[in-house]
């Protein structure tokens, strides 16, 4: 097990209670930037997505999923880790860990939503690390 205790945690994406969404959204693309003095290397470095996710409405079969995504250029998104699929009114905690895939310089998370009627949701995705790192705006 790794240990993640007094890492860096940085914001992904956060979709306030107050201004909820009913459409797919994407937030924010960021540059991973991993500390180079660290002595560890790039490639040993894990990194974690801690999610919230609140789901309310919808009608005739409403979905709601955090997905988050990477690119190499900023503009072609790959989707490399998911979260659990809702189809229930809650909220709902989860760690998406992106399990034998290579973080991609770029990084960002989406909410995909579906139905009928899409739900009302609002979410934030933090990303956690067993090494420093920072998260540089688009």
């Amino acid at each position: 097990m790794k240990c993640y205790a007094n890492r860096v945690l940085t914001s992904l994406l956060a979709i306030p209670s107050g201004a909820p969404v009913t459409v797919t959204t994407a937030g924010p693309s960021y540059r991973v930037l991993p500390e180079q003095n660290d002595r560890q290397t790039d490639d040993a470095q894990d990194f974690r997505f801690v999610t919230s996710l609140n789901f309310a409405g919808g009608a005739t079969s409403p979905t709601a999923q955090i997905v988050i995504q990477g690119s190499t250029d900023n503009v072609t998104w790959i989707d490399i880790a998911s979260g659990t699929s809702r189809t229930t009114t809650g909220n709902f905690l989860e760690v998406v860990d992106a399990l034998g895939v290579a973080l991609l310089p770029w990084v960002r998370a989406r909410v995909v939503l579906g139905g009928g009627t899409a739900p009302t949701v609002y979410a934030t995705v933090d990303v956690i690390s067993n090494g420093p790192f920072q998260l540089s705006p688009g």
